[in-house]
């Protein structure tokens, strides 16, 4: 669930998607809720074994033991001393220790004799080596075969020939596989550069070991001095990770992507293939997202599958297997150049998303083709040119992987479930993962049904859902990392190559992971203090916290104050013990009096601005943005803004204790506004269904689609639409004006933000309504504002005759639709319409008014007086048709200038036009490159308050939508209510002013100054609203509130750089104004689920009512009301 919308308002695009509800799991049932295999292939395989060791660790070892126990074969795991508390030790019957005489938490599980002898001592009849460790070693599998153990995988001598990646090359050669130019094996730096010297093969070129995978043991060289440490550091890693240090050199291909094809085969002439999977988004050569089947020409795969299945029957393998191809070229190119690169003769990592999108069960086909089956015993075809089973769908696997910097200790764990979600993990509540292994520890795999855009965009909202809601707390992961790319255009748009992370990894990391490390780094030195904690404000003590003697950590709360019916936290700065403790309940203390004593563990003088100043120049970088990001943000600028650009992000990062998830409050909020979530969501559908079941029939039958559906049509597939104000007219005219019959907000097409207002005309024929002119209105202004292009998808019956004194006389009613769009000509905004229906009257203007239209014969009509009225008016008959149907308009009047057979080439012709409106004409500014926040946005479910009574620490929030969460505050120990500062979004400098609750006088000056200097410099501003008002009470009216409020008012109406607002919980009396409420043009306004507008709070309106009624009645010798006369009169 996307929550930041100050975040997304910079860009204008996103939309709301409904969160995958976490199921809570036990360590024991851990990685069951994955969908059933036993439902893709029969269980009794009557295997010549019963008893299966499985040679490898973690999800791997989880995954084979299920598979294994599911066809009734007992398991056995091994375990190194480090590793003895993994959850694969947990989910075999029977597991036993191996070790090495070789040092190391890794070196058991490749000392062959050891395993080997393992397996021999539980008199288990065969072994699964998963992938990894010892899965690729020749010596392992013939070790087996030696003691009588079935190798469940190829036989040693295929393993030694596709290990030896010079010996594969050749073996592609002689099959007529098209390959890299390489070397033999190299024995030193020096054999390289006189290879390449010989053969004259230019940078770059990559180091590869000639025995493993898995992107270990590759080291890319671009520059001739990069030689000698790429190679000693690749034959270092392969040496470490392969147990051999052997390497050669290729040629490589630059923005290139990774293909490879699942294989099966029986070693008895039955080969196929199933299907290919796209995994070219990697970081340093580690796959991180996966997608089966990869969006590619049929052509092209049956190149590249039909190369695979050749290669692995000219070695007569037997087993599943990997065979992995570089692409250089568009997908879509049915003739595009591909490379061999290698085999991999075991199961993969990725195998999960194949599963899901064939629906075969790749491990139990390991088993079936080591017990001597054929494939076609198993259900499954074989032969050259053959799929072993057809395509269902699309699947994702994003890898979920340890961070740097976390804890030791799971504190927390919770997978995804529902339809088409399965997760492949080896984690659980209290488990402590090592670093000493893969740090890869759970795998999302999301599934669609169906072919085609629809189908993938689907899959990867599923994923970004399913991702969202797994919860793994306590150590750092890579989740944040992991939803930048599925949001990426690039990934969206089936756009990745293998440069990918290294060009936009900077972008989508940053997350906790960074977070922690940067945090992590020298301990302070601690000395104890006296402290005194303070009141910050003028109030009345609700509760005191804690007691004299208590020990307390830091950020906990020590005082509850309430003032103006806002509850203000006071915690803790630091950890210490309590020596004293003032406060007392409904106590009123003035500001800076002292709330509680402490003493306190604080820094050594010097050591907190020491490590501020590294924070700061460790984050010192700027960036180049790259033009596909620009473009999604350029919308903020109008041409006029002439906004400047500042300097990179050298601001250090927000410093936030981490969330406890795990917390009671927490998760109460969390529970609340997920409830307000679905709520929203459940009238939202309601609005997305128009005008109810029969209009919606009676729509398509006539060919048309709803609006919706037509600005989907134009935009840019996979692309997102920011619709505003979907709850227009929510219960007024009866509750059946859904989004006032009409739908607008932006788009991308052809990479260009649109505006697009669409009538429904399933809503009362299209008709307008008061608030239909209202939000037509609002959404040219949207455009002229920020310098967009407008698009009209018009269907509709002009004014709602029955409330036109309400729609047709007045200066902002419907004849100021066409004046704008007289001012948006002036102005140089392209204006496009597109007659999907019926248009009459005054709505004739719309296209009319438009640079290009296009009409669609049958449907749409433009006429000034429809058959009635002329009838009426002149006595002539004429249909709808011959009056100003498509035929009339553009081959007679000239009033439409593209005619369209049907809706879809209408829209179709409309993205055409769309093509050719130019680039925007505001400037290009220099930006750095965005980042994603190191705080995870979702959290603020359990962080904001249910109670909007409640404080909340708006830092939380500036935390998790600013770039890299870094923010240079401005005056933070002035005016502390309000929070003020710079910062990026998307790239992009922007000024914050952020209220925590009340604003004093303080507090409005540095505002005001604060609005000026963002004036001053080009920079616009972003309001985050959580404002009871201006502070009121006798020594605040003679200090002068009123006029420092008014300076800050002031300030906000007149700067005109662009502004946004986000009310995240009440937002009353002038406090509305002083940050930029409605009144005050903000370009965009916001609001939480709980959010509130009005003059005062309900309790606080409430008790002046009370009090004005109760004086009213005094004056008039009359008894006052008791409380429940008060609520019947109220």
């Amino acid at each position: 669930m996307e929550i930041a919308p100050a975040r997304r308002a910079a860009r204008l695009l996103g939309q709301l998607r409904p969160a995958v509800s976490p199921s809570r799991v036990s360590p024991a049932a851990v990685c069951t809720n994955s969908r059933c295999y036993a439902a893709r292939q029969p269980n009794g395989l009557q295997l010549p074994f019963s008893k299966v060791l499985i040679a490898n660790r973690g999800e791997i070892a989880v995954r084979v033991a299920r598979a294994c126990q599911e066809e009734g074969l007992a398991t056995v795991g091994i375990y190194a001393e480090e590793d003895k508390g993994s959850l694969h030790v947990q989910r075999v019957q029977e597991a036993i220790r191996v070790t090495s005489k070789n040092p190391g938490p890794i070196a058991p599980y490749l000392d062959v004799q050891s395993v080997v002898e393992a397996a021999k001592q539980t008199k288990a009849q065969a072994v699964h080596p998963g992938y990894g460790f010892l899965s690729e070693s020749a010596e392992f599998a013939a070790a087996c075969e030696a003691a009588g153990i079935i190798f469940i995988g190829p036989r040693p001598e295929t393993i030694a020939l596709l290990g030896d990646k010079v010996r594969a090359r050749e073996l592609a050669m002689s099959s007529n596989v098209p390959v890299l130019k390489g070397s033999p094996f190299l024995d030193s730096y020096q054999d390289a550069r006189d290879f390449l010297a010989r053969e004259g093969l230019p940078l770059p070129i990559i180091f590869k070991a000639a025995f493993g995978g898995g992107g270990r043991g590759m080291r890319l060289v671009r520059q001739d001095g990069e030689l000698n440490e790429a190679f000693e550091r690749c034959t270092s890693e392969a040496k470490t990770a392969f147990g051999n240090g052997s390497v050669f050199l290729e040629e490589f291909l630059d923005d290139a992507r990774h293909i490879e094809v699942q294989v099966l085969a029986d070693g008895q002439g039955g080969c196929a293939h199933l299907y290919e999977r796209d995994c070219s988004v990697q970081l340093r050569n580690q796959k991180v997202v996966e997608v089966a089947p990869a969006r590619i020409h049929p052509g092209l795969r049956a190149r590249i599958t039909d190369c695979a299945v050749r290669l692995l029957l000219n070695c007569n393998y037997r087993g599943v297997g990997t065979v992995e191809f570089m692409v250089a070229g568009g997908l879509d190119d049915p003739d595009a150049r591909f490379v061999f690169m290698e085999v991999n003769p075991r199961i993969q990592v990725e195998h999960t998303i194949t599963e899901e999108a064939t629906d075969v069960d790749i491990v139990k086909t390991q088993l079936g083709i080591a017990s001597g089956k054929k494939l076609e015993d198993l259900g499954l075809p074989g032969g050259p040119g053959h799929a072993a089973s057809t395509l269902r769908g699309f699947a994702i696997q994003a890898r979920v992987s340890l961070a740097p910097g976390g804890g030791s200790e799971v504190s927390a764990y919770s997978e995804p479930s529902g339809d088409g979600i399965r997760v492949d993990a080896a984690l659980y509540a209290g488990g402590k993962p090592s670093m000493h292994y893969d740090p890869l520890v759970g795998k999302l795999i999301c599934y669609a049904p169906g072919e085609g855009d629809e189908a993938f965009q689907s899959c990867r909202e599923r994923t970004i859902a399913a991702l969202d809601s797994y919860v793994i707390d306590g150590v750092n992961t890579n989740k944040v990392l992991l939803r930048g790319i599925l949001h990426h255009p690039e990934f969206i748009q089936n756009e990745v190559l293998l440069s990918f992370m290294a060009r936009h990894g900077p972008t989508l990391a940053g997350g906790p992971g960074t977070a922690s490390s940067s945090q992590a780094s020298k301990p302070a030195t601690l000395k104890r203090q006296e402290l005194s904690v303070s009141s910050p404000l003028e109030a009345t003590v609700v509760q005191s916290c804690v007691q004299e003697g208590q020990e307390v950590e830091e950020g906990q709360l020590l005082v509850l104050l309430s003032a103006m019916k806002l509850e203000t936290e006071v915690r803790s700065p630091h950890a210490g013990k309590v020596l004293s403790v003032s406060a007392v309940a409904n106590q009123t203390v003035s500001a800076g009096q002292d709330l509680v004593v402490l003493d306190a563990l604080v820094p050594e003088d010097g050591e907190g601005a020491a490590a501020e100043t590294a924070a700061m120049a460790s984050a010192s970088r700027v960036r180049l943005v790259g033009s596909a990001m620009a473009d999604a943000t350029s919308v903020w600028y109008g041409k006029e803004d002439g906004v400047k650009p500042c300097q990179g992000p050298t601001s250090s990062s927000i410093r936030l204790p981490a969330p406890r998830h795990s917390d009671e409050t927490f998760l109460k909020r969390k529970a609340h506004h997920t409830a307000l979530l679905d709520e929203l969501n459940k009238r939202l559908e309601v609005v997305y269904a128009g005008g109810g079941e029969t209009a919606v029939e009676q729509h398509h039958a006539r060919g048309k689609a709803l609006p919706r559906e037509r600005i989907k049509a134009i935009l840019d597939p996979g692309t997102d639409f920011l619709e505003f104000s979907a709850l227009a007219a929510n219960d007024l005219y009866d509750g059946m004006a859904h989004s006032a019959g009409i739908v607008t907000g932006v788009g991308l097409v052809h990479g260009k933000e649109v505006l697009f207002v669409a009538n429904d005309a399933t809503v009362k024929g299209g008709t307008y309504y008061p608030m239909t002119v209202s939000k037509h209105l609002r959404a040219q202004q949207i455009a002229r504002e920020n310098n967009l292009p407008c698009v009209y998808l018009v269907d509709s019956g002009g004014a709602y005759l029955p409330l036109q004194d309400e729609v047709f006389p007045g200066r902002l009613h419907f004849g100021r639709i066409f004046y704008n769009q007289a001012q948006m000509s002036r102005r140089g905004l392209p204006q496009i319409s597109a007659v999907l229906g019926s248009c009459t009257a005054g709505g004739a203007y719309v296209p009319a008014m438009s640079d290009e239209n296009i009409i669609v014969k049958g449907n749409g009509t433009i006429f000034l007086g429809g058959p009635p009225l002329v009838k009426a008016s002149t006595g002539e008959v004429v249909s709808a048709e011959e009056l100003g149907g498509a035929d009339v308009h553009t081959s007679k009047s000239g009033v439409a200038d593209h005619y369209a057979e049907n809706e879809p080439q209408a829209l179709a012709i409309c993205r055409e036009v769309l093509a050719h409106v130019g680039e925007p004409t505001h400037p290009k500014h220099p930006e750095v490159e965005p980042e994603s926040p190191l705080f995870d946005p979702n959290d603020l479910l359990g962080i904001v308050p249910e109670d909007n009574s409640k404080a909340l620490e708006v830092r939380e929030i500036i935390a998790r939508i600013v770039d890299g969460s870094r923010f240079h505050e401005f005056k933070h120990r002035f005016g502390t209510t309000l929070v003020c500062g710079f910062a990026h979004i998307h790239g992009y400098p922007i000024g914050i002013v952020a209220n925590n609750g009340i604003l004093f006088g303080e507090s409005a000056q540095k505002g005001a100054h604060f609005v000026q200097l963002c004036g001053q410099r080009r920079i616009p501003l972003l309001f985050l609203q959580n404002i009871t008002g201006f502070m009121v009470g006798k020594a605040y009216e003679n200090g002068g509130i009123a006029r420092d409020g008014a300076k800050m008012v002031n300030a906000v109406a007149c700067v005109d750089v662009p502004k946004i607002t986000v009310i995240v919980a009440g937002s009353h009396g002038a406090g509305n104004y002083g940050m930029c409420g409605r009144a005050f043009d903000p370009r965009f306004l916001f609001m939480w689920p709980n959010a509130r507008i009005g003059v005062m709070g309900g309790s606080q309106a409430a008790e002046v009512l009370a009090t004005v009624k109760q004086a009213q009645l005094k004056r008039q010798d009359k008894p006052e009301m008791t409380d429940q006369q008060f609520l019947d009169w109220a």
